[in-house]
């Protein structure tokens, strides 16, 4: 359960992301999440809504675009085809950029070149800054998995870790 402090959302001046919730798919033998959103007032009305989530069926309805649109150019992808940096290359990146930097080679640099760095005080709310950071970049590229771009931000932050991109597919 999270909660979400009532003047965040109605004093208009919270204009970072509060939270973020990330599942993740750990065998590939399990194809369904079924599971309940329930939204509510402190003492008042409340509402849930039921999630039921096959990868292995096809589904042929219709979807709100607006709900799946990210970075406004292109659907979001589930399942097998859904791009996510291997394990190995994010694990390399959280450790090399969590602790801050004096010369600002750090998470906070890496939000400002992937544009994120308007959510700087959340980002630094949490355990792993550069974990965040990454789980919003794997959400505006899912359609490309273009690990180039990471990459080369990494170089240009200064980085040599950039190298680790050259990890063999085995490693990750």
């Amino acid at each position: 359960m999270k909660e979400i402090p009532f003047y965040h959302i109605w004093s208009g001046s919270q204009r970072s992301l509060h939270c973020t919730f990330t599942l993740e798919r750990l065998s590939l033998s399990t194809c369904q999440l079924t599971c309940q959103l329930c939204v509510w007032q402190v003492e008042g009305e409340g509402q849930s809504f039921n999630i039921d989530f096959n990868i292995a069926k096809q589904d042929n309805r219709p979807l709100d675009a607006d709900f799946l649109m990210l970075d406004n150019s292109a659907p979001a992808l589930a399942g097998p085809s859904a791009f996510q940096i291997p394990y190995l290359i994010r694990q390399k990146i959280c450790s090399s950029l969590d602790t801050p930097c004096p010369h600002g080679a750090d998470w906070r640099l890496l939000a400002q070149r992937l544009q994120l760095d308007r959510h700087l005080s959340f980002f630094a709310s949490k355990a792993s800054p550069t974990s965040v950071i990454l789980d919003l970049w794997e959400a505006q590229h899912f359609h490309s998995g273009n690990l180039n771009q990471l990459a080369a931000v990494m170089a240009e932050i200064g980085k040599q870790e950039a190298m680790i991109f050259l990890v063999t597919d085995g490693e990750c």
